[in-house]
C-alpha cells in the first residue's frame, strides 16, 4: 500500500502497479523492485506485466550519428528534443561498423562489430544471428501461434533473383519460402533491394510486412506504383497497387492497419487501408504545411515528422518539427545537424523476457568484448531560434473519404 499525500486513504497496490508503473520509462520501474518483494516479483517475472508496460510506453524514431570516435544510435523524442542512447561503438571500423537493420517490439537487429545480432537495449542483451549470404534484411516480426519471433531475409542468387528464407530467432530453424512475384524477383529491383531495405525499411501491420511501393512496369502498357506485401502467417507473397502514384510515399502502422501519407510541395494527404481483402483505401486528412518538407517520417496516431529548409539561399539550415496529423499543428522546431540521420525505423522500450537471449552460446547481457551499451547518456536537441508555437500558420482539411479498390 502507498500512503495518499496529505494522510488521506492508502492507493490500492494493484492500482499502483497497473495503472501508474505500468506507465513509467524502464529505469523506473527497475528500481522499484527494492520496494518490496512483492513488487520484485512482479516487476521482474510477471509477464502480464512486464507486456503492459511495453504497451503502454512511447514509440520513438531512430537517429543515427558518427564521428572519428563512435557511432550512436538514438531514440528521439521530440517532445522533449531528447536523443534518448540506445546503443554505441568507441570507433569506427567499417563503413557500417554500427547500423540497425529492423525493430520490432522494442528488439533490434543490428550490424556491429562485423555480425548479425539481435538485441534488446532496455535489459541490455544480445545475441548473434546465425544467418549467412545474407543479400538484405527486410523484416523481423511475431509468430503469434507459436510464440517465436522470426526474422525474414533475402538471399541473391548467381542469376541474379531474389529467393527469401525465414530464420527464427533463438533456432536452428532457416526455410526457404521461395521467390515473389516476377517483378520483385529479378531485374534492377533486386540490385537496388538492399538500399531500398535501409532507407525505406518495411511496415508491420495486421500480421503483414509492406515494402514502400516502387514504380514498376506492368503488362509493357506504363508504370505505376506496385507494393509487395508478406503475409507473416501464410508465408506468402503478393503485390498491390497503392491508391496515389508518385515518388514522395510514406507508409506507417496506425491501429493495427496499414496508413499512407502521400506528400508534394506544402501539402500531405493521409490515406488508410480501409479493407485489407479487398485493398479499399480512404484518404481521410489533407494536411497544409507551412514549409516544403524535404524528409518525412510518420510519428504516432498519424502524426509527422518532418525536416525542412530554413533562411535565405545560402545561409539555410535545417530545421525538425513534429506536426499534428488532425489540425497539421506545430508546437515546437529543433536545429537540426547534417551529421543526424532521422531513421524510419522506430523503438518502444521493451522489458519482455525473451529465452534466446539466455541460451547457451549467448552472452546473456554479458557485453565485455562487445561494449554496445556502456558509456551511454542523453543528448539533446537545441531549439530552433525564435521557436514558438503555431497557432494559424499550419491547417489540416478533413477530405471525404475516396474508396478505392
Amino acid at each position: 500500500m502507498a500512503e495518499a499525500a496529505g494522510g488521506g486513504p492508502p492507493l490500492p497496490e494493484e492500482l499502483i502497479i497497473w495503472e501508474i508503473l505500468t506507465r513509467l520509462p524502464a529505469k523506473p520501474v527497475l528500481r522499484c523492485r527494492a520496494v518490496c518483494r512483492s513488487w520484485r516479483r512482479c516487476l521482474t517475472s510477471d509477464a502480464k506485466f512486464l507486456l503492459a508496460h511495453h504497451r503502454r510506453q512511447p514509440s520513438f524514431p531512430l537517429v543515427t550519428t558518427s564521428d572519428d570516435q563512435k557511432r550512436r544510435i538514438d531514440a528521439l523524442d521530440h517532445r522533449t528534443g531528447e536523443r534518448r542512447p540506445v546503443a554505441r561503438t568507441d570507433r569506427i571500423t567499417t563503413a557500417q561498423d554500427l547500423d540497425v537493420l529492423a525493430s520490432c517490439d522494442g528488439l533490434l537487429i543490428l550490424i556491429a562489430y562485423g555480425g548479425l545480432y539481435i538485441c534488446n537495449p532496455t535489459t541490455r542483451q544480445l545475441a548473434p544471428l546465425p544467418l549467412f549470404n545474407v543479400y538484405c534484411i527486410s523484416g523481423l516480426y511475431p509468430h503469434p501461434s507459436s510464440g517465436s519471433y522470426r526474422v525474414l531475409y533475402c538471399v541473391k542468387t548467381a542469376d541474379g533473383h531474389a529467393v527469401y528464407h525465414v530464420h527464427t530467432v533463438g533456432s536452428d530453424d532457416i526455410r526457404c519460402i521461395g521467390e515473389p512475384p516476377e517483378e520483385w524477383a529479378s531485374g534492377d529491383v533486386v540490385k537496388v533491394m538492399p538500399m531500398m531495405e535501409f532507407f525505406q525499411p518495411h511496415v508491420l501491420a495486421g500480421g503483414r510486412l509492406y515494402w514502400n511501393p516502387l514504380k514498376l512496369p506492368v503488362g509493357g502498357t506504363g508504370k505505376v506504383n506496385s507494393m509487395l506485401v508478406f503475409d507473416t502467417i501464410a508465408e506468402s507473397f503478393q503485390h498491390v497497387l497503392t491508391p496515389v502514384v508518385g515518388p514522395f510515399i510514406e507508409l506507417f502502422e496506425t491501429n493495427g492497419t496499414l496508413g499512407l501519407y502521400y506528400y508534394v510541395g506544402s501539402t500531405a494527404d493521409l490515406w488508410v487501408l480501409e479493407d485489407r481483402e479487398r485493398w479499399v483505401w480512404s484518404v481521410k486528412h489533407r494536411v497544409k504545411l507551412e514549409v516544403m518538407a524535404f524528409f518525412m517520417v510518420p510519428d504516432t496516431n498519424s502524426d509527422m515528422i518532418i525536416l525542412s529548409q530554413e533562411g535565405e539561399t545560402g545561409l539555410r539550415s535545417e530545421c525538425l518539427q513534429h506536426i499534428s496529423g488532425t489540425d497539421g499543428s506545430s508546437s515546437r522546431r529543433y536545429e537540426w545537424s547534417i551529421f543526424l540521420k532521422l531513421r524510419k525505423l522506430r523503438f518502444k522500450e521493451s522489458l519482455v523476457r525473451h529465452s534466446f537471449f539466455s541460451m547457451e552460446g549467448n552472452n546473456d547481457g554479458d557485453l565485455d568484448e562487445k561494449p554496445l551499451f556502456d558509456g551511454l547518456s542523453i543528448a539533446r536537441v537545441p531549439l530552433y531560434d525564435n521557436s514558438e508555437p503555431l497557432e494559424e500558420s499550419m491547417m489540416a482539411k478533413p477530405v471525404a473519404g475516396v474508396g478505392l479498390s
